[in-house]
C-alpha cells in the first residue's frame, strides 16, 4: 500500500452503492478435499455441503468455506484436478515477494492478540510456514501459506 494510502485507509468516504463489503472469493484448487482438511482441520473455519455441479451443469465439486459468522460466505473453492498456480514459487519468502499480476493474498481478521497466537501454534504444528508477527499501522498480522500455495494473512487488532 502506498503511504497516502496507508495513512488514510480508515478515512474512507461513503459509497455511492448500498456495498455490504464482499459475499466470497472464488477460488481454484487442485485438492477440494485437501483445502478442506487445511481450512476446516487446521484454521478452524466452517466447510459447507460439497457439492458435485456447478451453475451450469458441469460436474465440478465446490463448497463455500466460511472464516466465521455473518453475512460473508468466504471463501468458493472449486475443485480442478489439473490446476496450478499461476505464481510458480511455494517457498513463502518467495510468495511475499512475487511480482506475478494478480491475486496476492487474502486476508482474515481475528478479534485480538491471543486468537492470533493461538493460531501461529496450529500452523507450526501442522508444519506450516509463516512469517513473524508484524505490526501495520493499526495491526498485528503474520502471513502463511494454505495447502495450495496461496498467501493468506491472519489480522487482528493492536492491543
Amino acid at each position: 500500500m502506498v503511504p497516502d494510502a496507508q495513512a488514510n485507509a480508515q478515512d474512507v468516504t461513503a459509497p455511492t452503492s448500498p456495498w455490504r463489503g464482499f459475499h466470497h472469493v472464488a477460488v481454484v484448487t487442485a485438492d477440494l478435499g485437501a483445502t478442506i482438511a487445511f481450512y476446516e482441520g487446521v484454521l478452524g473455519m466452517r466447510v459447507g455441503e460439497v457439492i458435485q455441479r456447478n451453475a451450469l451443469g458441469s460436474s465440478v465439486r465446490h463448497c463455500f468455506i466460511r472464516p466465521g459468522v455473518g453475512e460473508t460466505w468466504g471463501m468458493h473453492f472449486f475443485e480442478q484436478p489439473d490446476a496450478r498456480l499461476t505464481a510458480p514459487p511455494v517457498a513463502l519468502e518467495d510468495r511475499l515477494s512475487s511480482t506475478v499480476l494478480g491475486l496476492q493474498h487474502i486476508a482474515f481478521a481475528l478479534p485480538d492478540e491471543a486468537a492470533g497466537i493461538a493460531l501461529r501454534e496450529r500452523l507450526a504444528e501442522h508444519a506450516v510456514q509463516m512469517t513473524p508477527i508484524g505490526d501495520v499501522g493499526g495491526i498485528r498480522n503474520t502471513l502463511f501459506l494454505d495447502n495450495n500455495g496461496m498467501l493468506l494473512e491472519a489480522a487482528w487488532p493492536k492491543a
